[in-house]
Order: C-alpha cells, then structure tokens, then sequence
C-alpha cells in the first residue's frame, strides 16, 4: 500500500447540508491534524479560501466543483444522490452511506496522487 501523505496543517473544506455528517467529517479530518472548514451551502466565495488543499463536497455543489477543478484542488463528492447530467462526470465519487473513514482515506489519496 503506497504511503499517505499526512494531513498535518492542510486545509479541507468541508460541504454537507447535514449538521450531524459535516461534523463527523470534520471530527476525521482534524484527528488527522488537518484543519476544517465547514459550511452548510457551496458558494464561489469557498474556492478561494487561504491555503485550501482538498474538499468534501454534497451533491448539489456543481459551480464549486468547477471551481476547484480550475484551481486544481482535489475534491470528493460525498452525495446519496445520482450525479444527473454528467455535472460530476468523472469527479470522485463516495456514496452514502459510506463511513466518513471512506471519505477521509480518498481524500488522501487524492493528495497522494497530486
């Protein structure tokens, strides 16, 4: 298994619509030494934040997703929902109800890749 970078310091971005999920990510992540940066609803205004390494997106965060792709941040889109009309195409997937140490282990391969 190839060595995972450590979270140590970066900064991951966290969009979930649930209190309760957004939470539990963040709690993973920050056991990790990452820090977190949670919000209820996407917005442009999240792709330039300081430092951002990686996000978490929901379903519904389209515009942001392009966003962070033009930025070349890495993103995981964690979603119960079909990714409908190709807006995720190709952005990596972790379906509900996927343990947030699901979540947490693409993002960091994510960032192994990059």
């Amino acid at each position: 298994m190839a060595h995972l970078p450590h979270l140590d310091g970066r900064v991951v971005l966290v969009v979930q619509r649930s209190w309760f999920i957004a939470s539990a990510l963040a709690n993973s992540f920050e056991s990790k030494g990452a820090r977190v940066v949670l919000v209820k609803e996407s917005s442009a205004a999240s792709a330039n934040l300081p430092h951002l390494t990686a996000a978490v997106l929901d379903g519904q965060s389209h515009e942001l997703g392009r966003l962070l792709e033009t930025r070349g941040i890495p993103f995981v889109v964690y979603t119960a929902c079909d990714r409908n009309e190709g807006k995720f195409a190709g952005a990596p997937t972790v379906e509900k109800p996927a343990s947030v140490t699901d979540v947490v282990a693409r993002v960091e391969e994510l960032l192994a890749a990059n």
